[in-house]
């Protein structure tokens, strides 16, 4: 039977169905019409073919349980053959010797060939007839990888229906790369950077390319490492290894040199050897970091003074510590603070003279107008983040022959050190969307750093329900309040309990009986997530509790970030903010690591608010920060513990930090681990 006649859209199929075996169930008017599904996928596991296009179909096929059989293995293709051909042999199979397995195998054949052809529709359509007719076990895992190649692209494909089909190994080496570039980009969809790297790693020949995807992947995902990672992600085993071993020893560069050539040894002959990171081996090079004296530009006068002084303060105490801990104290830099206040840039600039590692400054503005002005050479640590002009930034203020010969080649960029707010307003988005909440409401006061952070959560939010396989629309409700009454009214309103009270009020006016109710909660909110001042926020968490209806028999968390909590506040704070999940500086958190430094401060500032308290924090993981910059500015995998977070650098040279995340329970602060 020629091909066209067998898989043309107006085609007699009962005519071509009988010659080739196939018992139509379906009346002519939908085999004539119903191959213009939009989107079909088959399961072999639930035995279901799901239809998106509601068009009439038989009752889904029920199968007893099987023996598990190996799958038949793949034939080559005849290098002459042509979709047609392989049809005549199926059909021949089939009239001469009835063996539904090797015609079933031909069609097969055509359909990879047909796909190959970009001929997607009469691919399709043979699929569907397979479907209909059912295929031998051994031959089912080709036809659920070819059927998800057929519907990738359909407009309503369903991500993790098409992974399920592509669930097992199929036994041909050509249609398994298909196979596994289809699982990459499945799971770049769904946002699974590891399983993606896994199938990537697999599909693409060793390439310096493709080993930098697959690293990047990984350090990208590094958040997100399960404790099973080796044996669930076998191929990429030797980039987690290599994962470890960077975060273990980046910080040291002998220790970095010394395991490399260890992994190298163990590892010798992989494509992750033979194309090696080239940061890896600059960063085992870098010599450590000479320090002898560091300038600190400060807003030290004026209306912020205050803020000025907690950081010197903070640097300060991060210096005697260098010296108290030195074999040397030669070894400790030399400290100078500059006040910035009432200077202008150009004099600024000047202050730096001969020294090579500067701390500030503090300001936006005066970041944009100063650190234009310092050299390359000069290692700078600004405590803030700035938009700085990307044209080459002058060298004429220091004379690199006075500098030693490694250091004057080496042309650093501006590092960027802040609290800004918007980090955990990220952090917070990352932590909800991966514990599984999918409609939370947002509650921001209408200030201009809460509205900041309202907007970093919608705009994460809104990315990573883009990744997800998920294709309903991003539930997200904000709630905009500038008081107590409006705060009552948003949260009421958000929650639908205004409507739940208004339809009790019309069937107690209906029946015109007394009606002993509840008013509900809207049942899809999963979470809350507050913007607002401490004082906001003591008034908020009761109000939510009060809304949320006792029937659901859920709890729906509340977060909130550091902004929201003050330690040097009444203990009814701590009362009316029962239940809320917050994140914050480990140096805030109880029993932190630095008891000792946290005694000699609350001695010297002990009545020191908490604002203050943390920009303290700030200034010593400033001052701790400037020996580790150069590795990690080469390698963002390393990590610094400091009292403000969790301290990495990215890509547009500034330091992130993630910070821990604890509850109040019973008027105390608990340390929560990462999980919901």
């Amino acid at each position: 039977m020629p091909l066209e006649q067998f898989i043309a859209l107006d085609v007699d199929f009962r005519v071509c169905s009988d010659k080739l075996g196939f018992e139509l169930t379906k009346k002519e008017s939908d085999v004539r019409h119903g191959f213009s599904l939009r989107y079909i996928l088959l399961s072999a596991c639930l035995g279901t073919v799901f239809f998106l296009n509601g068009c009439s179909s038989p009752a889904p096929r029920t199968t007893k349980p099987v023996a598990k059989v190996e799958p038949l293995p793949a034939e080559p293709v005849d290098t002459n053959a042509t979709p047609a051909s392989l049809i005549a042999d199926a059909q021949t199979a089939w009239e001469e010797h009835r063996d539904a397995l090797q015609r079933n195998n031909f069609l097969l054949q055509a359909v990879q060939l047909l796909l190959e052809n970009d001929d997607i529709a009469r691919a399709q359509q043979i699929l569907l007839q397979l479907q209909q007719e059912g295929v031998d076990d051994r031959l089912q895992t080709r036809m659920n990888v070819l059927s998800a190649l057929a519907w990738a692209d359909a407009e309503d494909a369903d991500t993790e229906s098409l992974l399920a089909l592509l669930d097992k190994p199929v036994d041909d080496d050509a249609l398994r790369y298909k196979q596994l570039d289809l699982l990459t980009a499945l799971y770049l969809r769904k946002g699974d950077l590891l399983s993606a790297a896994n199938s990537y790693e697999q599909a693409m020949p060793p390439s310096e390319d493709s080993v930098r995807q697959v690293w990047e992947w990984v350090n990208e995902a590094r958040y997100q490492l399960p404790e099973n990672a080796q044996s669930k992600y076998p191929a990429l085993r030797p980039y987690l290894a290599l994962l470890a071993l960077v975060q273990d020893n980046g910080l040291s560069p002998q220790s970095l040199a010394d395991a490399t050539q260890q992994f190298k040894q163990v590892y010798r002959g992989h494509r992750l050897v033979t194309h090696w990171p080239e940061e890896v081996t600059k960063a085992s090079e870098l010599r450590p970091a000479t320090i002898p004296q560091i300038l600190v530009m400060l807003p030290l006068s004026g209306r912020l003074e205050n803020t000025g002084m907690a950081i010197k303060e903070g640097i300060l105490s991060a210096y005697y510590q260098a010296l108290q801990n030195a074999t040397d104290t030669r070894d400790v830099p030399q400290l100078e603070f500059v006040d910035t206040v009432g200077k202008t840039p150009e004099k600024l600039a000047a202050s730096v003279g001969q020294h090579r590692w500067v701390i500030g400054p503090l300001l936006k503005e005066t970041i944009e107008e100063v650190v234009p002005l310092i050299p390359h050479t000069v290692n700078v640590l600004a405590l803030n983040r700035a938009d700085l002009n990307a044209e080459p930034l002058p060298t004429g203020m220091l004379d690199p022959e006075t500098l030693p010969v490694q250091e004057a080649r080496v042309q650093t960029e501006p590092g960027f050190f802040s609290l800004a707010p918007e980090d955990e307003a990220y952090q917070l988005a990352d932590h909800i969307f991966n514990s599984g909440y999918r409609a939370p409401i947002v509650v921001a006061a209408q200030s201009s750093i809460y509205q900041r952070m309202n907007e970093a959560f919608a705009q994460r939010w809104q990315t990573l329900n883009t990744r997800h396989a998920s294709r309903d629309k991003v539930n997200l409700t904000t709630i905009d309040f500038s008081d107590s009454t409006t705060l009552r009214e948003g949260i009421t309103q958000a929650l639908d309990v205004a409507q739940s009270k208004d339809r009790i009020n019309q069937i107690r006016y209906m029946v015109n009986e007394e009606l002993y109710n509840v008013p509900r909660s809207r049942g899809d909110i999963d979470a809350i997530v507050v913007f607002a001042s401490p004082e906001q926020t003591e008034l908020l968490n009761p109000m939510v509790e009060a809304s949320l209806s006792p029937f659901d028999g859920k709890v729906v968390p509340v977060y909130a970030t550091s902004r929201s909590m003050e330690y040097d506040s009444s203990k009814n704070q701590w009362r009316d903010l029962q239940n809320v999940r917050f994140l914050d500086m480990p140096w805030m958190m109880p029993d932190n690591q630095w008891q000792a430094l946290q005694s000699q401060s609350e001695a010297l500032w002990p009545h020191r608010s908490t604002q203050l308290n943390r920009l303290f924090a700030f200034g010593v993981d400033a001052y701790n920060l400037l020996p580790s910059l150069h590795t990690m500015g080469l390698l963002p995998q390393v990590e610094v513990a400091g009292l403000t977070g969790t301290l990495s650098r990215n890509d547009d040279h500034q330091i992130e930090r993630r910070l821990p995340q604890a509850k109040i329970d019973n008027e105390r602060v608990i340390p929560l681990s990462n999980e919901k």
